[in-house]
């Protein structure tokens, strides 16, 4: 039965590749065409996303003497989980039903989304979409993964020929490459620089013809680990516990875990009262580093390998309490010792927001206890009872798609690699370490141009 899934899906994956890929030319091949009409071209502002491309690739090819027209790169925290869907959302203030494209509906009781909505309808899926004039399509977003480099060449030329037919119309162009990604996540570090010079190589044509005057503004959603994972076996660790993986919740023993890329987190919904058994039960399983889940009293349970914890986080979400039950989980007792010495924690345990960003700043965890809080109650409408963050060298997700591809870095754990993006600009200078949400605001133009209305 799996054989015969299998067989269809590469059936259907190969007729469409073979519809998407053909006419393909090299990016670069044809010059930026002529102005049209007066010769004075209106294009004042491009906005560029980049999915998945880590502050630390970015920061050194800067170093080394490339994108010389853009300002210093500047530190980008993303969200836990640092995915697309949540960590787009959070820029650009839209929450997404699910932490990806497939997704449970906790008030229906069932799994929604997934591959067919991401080929058929991608402008419905994900909020922060609403906001892009020139992106891939649903069928070149599929099939990236699949064929990286030339899905890459493709996006980049059709991305082109877009933004010709915009320039004359627009003062204000927000486009989004997603191809870098599937780059990230399948060919590793080497091929996502080589296409990041091309995508300079692009950028350098545009403000030729534009001018100096053209401002072009970059960022990122999210980091990538970019070292090689194996899948996780956590359906083995559920069903050794006694769990059913099921596709809606009955009763006690009933998991719904929506799987569709392969990420460094996953999420498990079921019944409240199961929550501690399931986190006992992933916990235990290879590949795990770290579990959370809040409890009933509205305290955030950190269950990983060195140790147990509590978080608590003051009803205004200004101040953070990081309590270890045993060991340290986190791995932020010098944080903690440094904050209080400094009188920066009360008696109660609790410290300022601002603080802990600073104190975690160069810890394994970025932002751990306000990217933990947030992650499990707010950054998206159904938000999971579990969620688990894996050591590096592992994933979890779309059986399919781990029998298809093969992966050489992964994102969504709450590791700092996963969490650091970036953001420059030619005319902008931003601070050198600022949270996803606050990008939105160092963003260039009149709200009106960049910030769609619902």
């Amino acid at each position: 039965m799996r054989n015969h899934r299998l067989w269809t899906w590469l059936s259907l994956v190969m007729v469409i590749a073979t519809a998407a890929c053909s006419g393909l030319r090299a990016a670069g091949a044809a010059d930026l065409a002529p102005t049209d009409g007066d010769g004075a071209p209106r294009l004042r502002t491009l906005v560029l996303m980049l999915d998945g491309v880590p502050y630390t690739v970015v920061d050194s090819l800067w170093r080394a003497g490339h994108f010389a027209d853009f300002r210093p790169p500047s530190k980008v925290i993303s969200t836990f989980p640092a995915l697309t869907e949540v960590a787009f959302g959070s820029i650009w203030h839209e929450r997404p039903q699910g932490y990806e494209d497939r997704y449970f509906d906790t008030e229906e009781n069932r799994i929604e989304g997934g591959l067919l909505e991401h080929l058929f309808k991608p402008a419905e899926h994900g909020n922060f979409r609403r906001h892009v004039d020139i992106g891939p399509g649903g069928v070149s977003a599929t099939l990236a993964y699949v064929f990286p480099t030339p899905i890459a060449r493709r996006e980049l030329d059709r991305l082109r020929d877009r933004l010709l037919e915009e320039a004359p119309r627009d003062t204000a162009v927000v486009a989004y490459l997603m191809a870098t990604d599937a780059i990230a996540h399948r060919s590793g570090r080497e091929e996502l620089v080589r296409y990041l010079l091309a995508v300079e190589r692009f950028l350098e044509e545009l403000r030729s013809r534009y001018g100096p005057g053209l401002e072009i503004v970059l960022f990122s959603d999210h980091g990538n680990e970019l070292i090689p994972t194996k899948r996780a076996p956590l359906e083995e660790a559920l069903e050794a516990a006694g769990f059913d993986l099921v596709s809606e919740i009955e009763d006690e023993n009933d998991v719904v875990v929506p799987r569709f890329g392969l990420v460094g987190s996953a999420f498990f919904y079921a019944a409240p009262s199961a929550e501690s058994r399931l986190a006992e039960a992933l916990a235990g399983a290879e590949g795990v580093e770290l579990v959370f889940f809040d409890d009933s009293t509205g305290r955030v349970h950190v269950w990983g390998r060195e140790g147990r914890a509590v978080v608590d986080a003051s009803s205004d979400g200004l101040r953070y309490r990081y309590q270890p039950i045993e060991g340290d989980p986190l791995g932020l007792a010098d944080a903690a010792a440094s904050l209080r010495r400094r009188g920066l924690m009360d008696a109660d345990g609790f410290a300022p927001d601002s603080a802990w960003l600073q104190a975690t700043a160069e810890t394994p965890y970025i932002d751990s206890l306000r990217r933990i809080v947030v992650g499990l109650r707010s950054a998206v409408r159904n938000p999971a009872n579990v969620v688990v963050s894996f050591a590096p060298g592992y994933h979890f997700g779309s059986r399919a798609a781990d029998v298809l591809v093969d992966v050489t870095g992964t994102h969504g754990s709450l590791r700092t690699e996963s969490a650091l993006a970036f953001f420059m600009s030619t005319h902008t200078a931003a601070p050198t370490l600022l949270r996803s949400e606050a990008l939105l605001k160092h963003l260039p133009g009149r709200p009106a141009e960049l910030v769609r209305a619902p």
